[in-house]
C-alpha cells in the first residue's frame, strides 16, 4: 500500500455527495457507541458498517478499513473542540495573558466533560497519521493562537504556532490521566493543567501584554 493509498480518505471525504456524507456520519456514530459498549476493545470494519446500517461497497468508497475510520473520528473530536473554542465569549474579558490561558484550560475540561463517551475510547492514532488529523491540530493551533491575539497584543513569538501545539498537549495530557485514573477531569486535575500550561508559556511570553481594550 503506498503513501497516497494511505491517504485516499482525506481526498474522497471533502468531495462525498449527500449520501456519502450522512453514510460517514452513520459509521463515526456507530463506531463510537460500538467503542463505548466494548471498553475500546479492538474493532472489525464490518462490525461498524454493520451496526451503522452502511453496506460494505458504500463503507469501502469512504474509508479504507478501520485504522483509517478511527483517525477520522480522533479528527471530528479536534475539529469540533476547535468550533466550541470559537464560542469563547467571556462576559470579563481576561486582564492577562495568564487569565485566558486558564479560560483555555477550563473551556477544554467543559469540552471534555461534554464527549467523555468518546474520550474514554479515543483511538491512538500512529505516527504515520493522515493529513486530516495533521490538518485539524494545525486548526486547533491556529485558533488559540486567533484568541490570544482577539485579546491581547501579541508580540511576534518564533515558532509560536508549535508551542501552542505542545501546550495544547500538556492540558490533554493531564485530562487524558485524569479520565484513566478518576474516570473523569476533576477539579484539582483541572488546576493542575492551569498551572501546567501557564508555566509553560511563562517561558515564551512576557510577565505582561497589553489587552486590545488598552490599545485600541
Amino acid at each position: 500500500m503506498n503513501r497516497s493509498d494511505l491517504n485516499r480518505s482525506d481526498k474522497r471525504i471533502p468531495k462525498l455527495r449527500t449520501r456519502g456524507r450522512e453514510n460517514r456520519r452513520r459509521l463515526l456514530k456507530a463506531a463510537e457507541e460500538l467503542l463505548a459498549e466494548t471498553h475500546g476493545e479492538a474493532l472489525r470494519f464490518s462490525e461498524v458498517f454493520e451496526a451503522a446500517g452502511v453496506s460494505r461497497g458504500s463503507a469501502y468508497r469512504i474509508y479504507i478499513g478501520i485504522d483509517d475510520l478511527m483517525q477520522d473520528l480522533a479528527s471530528e473530536w479536534i475539529n469540533n473542540f476547535v468550533d466550541y473554542l470559537n464560542e469563547l465569549a467571556p462576559e470579563t474579558p481576561p486582564e492577562t495573558w495568564q487569565q485566558l490561558s486558564d479560560m483555555l484550560v477550563e473551556r477544554g475540561n467543559g469540552y471534555w466533560g461534554e464527549t467523555i463517551s468518546t474520550v474514554r475510547v479515543m483511538p491512538r492514532v500512529r505516527v504515520n497519521v493522515p493529513e486530516s488529523y495533521k490538518a485539524a491540530l494545525r486548526d486547533l493551533s491556529s485558533c488559540i493562537a486567533n484568541l490570544f491575539d482577539h485579546f491581547f497584543a501579541m508580540p511576534e513569538i518564533d515558532g509560536w504556532a508549535g508551542k501552542l501545539s505542545f501546550y495544547v498537549q500538556l492540558g490533554d495530557a493531564v485530562f487524558s490521566d485524569s479520565v484513566r485514573v478518576d474516570n473523569r477531569v476533576t477539579r484539582r486535575r483541572v488546576a493542575e493543567a492551569q498551572i501546567l500550561c501557564r508555566t509553560y508559556l511563562d517561558f515564551h511570553l512576557p510577565e505582561r501584554i497589553p489587552s486590545r481594550q488598552r490599545v485600541e
